[in-house]
């Protein structure tokens, strides 16, 4: 076994590059302030009820100044203060919002919907309350964002109590028939897809100051950046990479149940350029195999995904990519190999990557209260590799979480490149979600939208269009 440690990767803002998303928007502004024709106004949509929306322009009209980092933080160099969102610096634009861009929900429509006692048809009807005012905001109001407050009302009955910010779908009873999972937040993203209109949900809490949600400026930091990247569709930064080396293509290969949760699986792709800019894809369904209950495509589907991938990344960016990067959390089997093989023959790529992403219960310590370092690489054989995403932190001198983090074994299956540049480009994609600020996800963004892209996805009907952007599933 040999042990290596990989640099913090870089991340490129408008004025020069910083390692922390926080630190480089503060002091270096957004990525595509490079840009000589970009869009520096966000028109804000707010679906909710008269005082949780009077609460939102509140906390608005906060964000557009200095917020001070944390003071009673443990972690000092974590806590960034926020810089405001305004058009001088950081974000270089501002919200535009007022009652125009409001849909208020009266008492009498919650009161509607918490008194049917079909659960199912409640959350049904709780969708389509929120979903109507979105698509009017959407349709007529022309929004680049709406954010649907939910009420306070609705706790433990529409949505269920979680840590995060987001509602969590209820668990399902194996009772001889599979529950049909009914989950508010996917639903709604779901339904809200038809509109070209991204949305943003808030639990009422978080427009409190108060233990249960983030400090202010935390608050301020994921919450902006969230609807920056929504509202506008551009990206506030992007990876540092070698100009040198070929154009590379990054596609996430993943799979999703349906909402009875039943054995069949669809799959999708997640395919993402060196900037970090995705297009989603969704596949066709899948058995899973006899003997593993893994899910697999055949021959037929790995072609088509991938063909029909690369043909998306063409489209967008008017050329085939030089180097093809497939990730994956199970196993490749052959038929799999075979289809993406013929496709890359077929386009004429030589140079490629196979990679699967998985959990692992190996673990390493330190001779010291600090677990291992972000970016330190073990190599057990040629092909298969542990490396901590998530760890100390060298620029911080501190660890920046609250559980002792686990480390993903990376397996390599076939590879043009060397075992560093795969596992450094991993550690960079980690660094690529713009659904908040923090610099060390666990897994890239190839692995860890497939999640939330599939949660949204089951909700979705056969004849359904699902958006390729990423911003209407996060």
């Amino acid at each position: 076994m040999t042990a290596t440690y990989l640099e913090e990767p870089y991340l490129y803002f408008g004025k020069g590059k910083s390692i922390c998303p926080r630190e480089g928007i503060a002091g270096l502004d957004v990525y595509d302030t490079i840009q000589v024709a970009r869009k520096d106004q966000l028109l804000i949509g707010v679906v909710g009820i008269e005082e949780d929306a009077e609460n939102l322009k509140s906390w608005l009209k906060r964000f557009e100044n200095f917020i001070p980092a944390n003071p009673k933080g443990k972690q000092k160099g974590l806590f960034k203060s926020f810089p405001g969102f305004n058009q001088e610096k950081g974000f270089c634009a501002k919200f535009i919002y007022d009652t125009n861009f409001e849909r208020l929900l009266s008492p009498n429509d919650i009161k509607a919907v918490l008194s049917e006692k079909n659960h199912e048809k409640q959350v049904l009807d709780a969708v389509n309350l929120f979903a109507e005012h979105v698509k009017f905001l959407s349709d007529i109001k022309n929004c680049d964002v709406v954010i649907c407050i939910i009420p306070k009302s609705f706790e433990g009955k529409i949505v269920k109590e979680n840590k995060n910010d987001e509602p969590v779908e209820d668990n399902a009873e194996d009772n001889g028939e599979p529950e049909l999972e009914m989950n508010f937040r996917r639903a709604l993203k779901a339904k809200a897809m038809q509109f070209n209109t991204p949305i943003q949900l808030i639990r009422e809490y978080v427009l409190h100051d108060d233990k249960k949600s983030q400090d202010p400026a935390t608050k301020a930091w994921n919450l902006c950046t969230a609807l920056y990247y929504k509202g506008l569709q551009t990206i506030p930064w992007k990876l540092e990479v070698d100009e040198n080396r070929p154009k590379v293509c990054y596609v996430g290969i993943g799979f999703y149940r349906s909402r009875d949760k039943k054995t069949i699986q669809t799959s999708l792709a997640q395919i993402f350029n060196e900037n970090g800019k995705g297009v989603i894809l969704r596949g066709t369904p899948v058995m899973e195999d006899k003997d593993d209950l893994r899910p697999h495509l055949s021959y037929e589907q790995s072609y088509s995904l991938l063909k029909d991938a690369l043909s998306k990344y063409k489209f967008a960016t008017g050329t085939m990519p030089g180097r093809l990067v497939l990730h994956k959390t199970s196993k490749y089997y052959d038929d799999e190999l075979d289809g993406f093989e013929q496709v890359m023959t077929e386009l004429g790529i030589t140079e490629y990557d196979v990679v699967t992403i998985m959990e692992t219960d190996l673990r390493f310590f330190r001779n010291n209260l600090y677990p291992p370092v972000r970016g330190s690489l073990f190599s057990l054989t040629e092909d298969r590799h542990i490396l901590y995403t998530r760890g100390s932190v060298h620029q911080y001198q501190t660890y920046p979480g609250m559980y002792i983090p686990a480390p993903l074994e990376i397996r390599i299956i076939k590879r043009a490149s060397s075992v560093k540049t795969v596992c450094r480009e991993i550690l960079g994609l980690t660094k690529m979600n713009w659904n908040n600020t923090q610099f060390d996800n666990k897994y890239p963004i190839t692995i860890g939208c497939a999640r939330k892209v599939g949660e949204i996805m089951k909700y979705l009907g056969e004849k359904d269009t699902p958006k390729e952007s990423y911003a209407f599933y996060m």
